[in-house]
């Protein structure tokens, strides 16, 4: 990394591996690959090794390896390093802080605007680690994650248009057993809705070792055809433009059949960068929106599929505002706002469902507050997401100046979205 430039950066958090991109605004980029998510501390010294480097210390007895970092921090682990008991999460930190040193970014004149963080999955454990991450890492100003898949949406949109004027899809070895990713566009709607279909067959796996070339030759010819199969599947019956291959597998040249077969009449593509980079080019679109990311938009199981108001009187009239915009990352859609209560004390929410569904209205009642007319009520409402599919709406009396006080309590009311799309 240059000096006094404003970088974006993708970070690809594996369990196994983690690949690093970065760009700038001014078109500079780079990519450091395969970096094995490990940590190991000299026995007797506040040393620390990372990566490669942890696997070689390790391998001399001086020190005790701890691979698997994030599955460790996922189920809030403790291990015992040296004598001494250390929260999984910090190790993930300290690990996550010692790449980003390597690159560059803590020189004084080097500026990250944004810091993208692309794991596998978002569920609500992944969630909470990441705010902990987000929450350590104070240095950073702009700390987004996000699942691979929608990283893979802006690598995507990034491309020459040929790439993916029909269905893009994507092999993926990275965590050492197979994935694909089908990439879709519905032309016909405005945005242009993209989603992307992502299957698991765990049992096609690769071991990380064999006992001899002659085992891991054999291994790999049978992988080769059950890798070929499921691309026959994945390719039946559709146009698929472009195939990306990833994982450090695909170093090697080991599966002919399955190439044989993607590679006819369609362009097909290699590397590790393909979540980091899309990463990146997601960070930039979040500080700086471009002409693609407002023509598509991108709706995976993490995203909103609904667009969240309330209903108010203005001038006698009914009007909807919407709070929570549809498209944006559940765990990320939070608004608050003050109002008075009508007569019938219900605050109407209001749903309307991104695929044009029918808009769905939610009367919230709102509690009762002792000794008060109701002219005298003001209350602050705050809505959030406590998950993909739960809306919560907590109210609060906010008191009337001098005249009330608030009482104090809050209110809160789960609304289920599962009816409205």
């Amino acid at each position: 990394m240059s000096e006094t430039e404003n970088y974006v950066i993708g970070f690809d958090l594996g369990n196994e591996y983690a690949q690093i991109s970065f760009v700038t605004f001014e078109e500079e980029e780079g990519d450091v690959y395969n970096i094995p998510v490990c940590i190991c501390k000299r026995n007797g010294a506040n040393q620390w090794f990372y990566g490669k480097e942890a696997q070689k210390f390790a391998a001399s007895g001086k020190g005790g390896l701890v691979d698997h970092l994030l599955e460790a921090a996922l189920k809030e682990k403790t291990i015992g390093i040296d004598g001494q008991e250390t929260d999984a999460v910090d190790l993930l930190v300290l690990f996550i802080r010692d790449c980003l040193s390597r690159l560059g970014v803590y020189k004084e004149k080097v500026c990250i605007k944004a810091l993208v963080i692309s794991v596998d999955y978002l569920m609500p454990e992944m969630v909470r680690l990441m705010e902990k991450v987000k929450y350590a890492l104070k240095e950073f100003e702009n700390i987004y994650f996000e699942q691979k898949v929608e990283s893979l949406f802006y690598y995507t949109i990034y491309q020459p248009k040929e790439l993916w004027s029909y269905e893009v899809g994507v092999i993926d070895f990275s965590e050492m057993y197979l994935k694909t990713y089908r990439v879709e566009m519905n032309h016909k709607s405005r945005p242009i809705v993209t989603t992307i279909d992502l299957k698991e067959y765990r049992e096609i796996g690769i071991p990380k070792e064999f006992s001899s070339i002659m085992e891991q030759d054999r291994y790999l010819e049978k992988t080769d055809e059950k890798v070929c199969k499921v691309m026959e599947g994945f390719l039946e019956g559709h146009i698929v433009t472009s195939v990306y291959l990833t994982g450090k597998i695909f170093e090697k040249e080991w599966c002919p059949k399955t190439l044989k077969l993607i590679c006819r009449n369609r362009r097909v593509f290699s590397g590790n960068n393909l979540y980091s980079k899309g990463a990146c080019l997601s960070g930039m679109e979040r500080i700086a929106p471009g002409e693609n990311a407002k023509a598509y938009l991108y709706l995976g199981q993490e995203k909103l599929k609904v667009n969240i108001g309330v209903l108010r009187m203005e001038q006698g009239k009914t009007v909807r505002e919407i709070l929570l915009d549809g498209g944006t990352n559940w765990f990320e859609a939070a608004a608050e706002f003050d109002f008075m209560p009508g007569e019938d004390m219900h605050l109407p929410i209001a749903l309307v469902p991104l695929d044009g569904g029918r808009e769905r209205i939610v009367p919230v009642v709102l509690p009762e507050i002792k000794d008060r007319e109701l002219k005298s009520l003001r209350f602050k409402c705050c809505l959030s997401m406590k998950s993909e599919n739960e809306l919560s709406v907590v109210v609060e009396d906010t008191g009337l100046g001098m005249f009330y006080k608030p009482d104090g309590k809050k209110y809160e009311e789960i609304i289920s979205l599962g009816g409205s799309v």
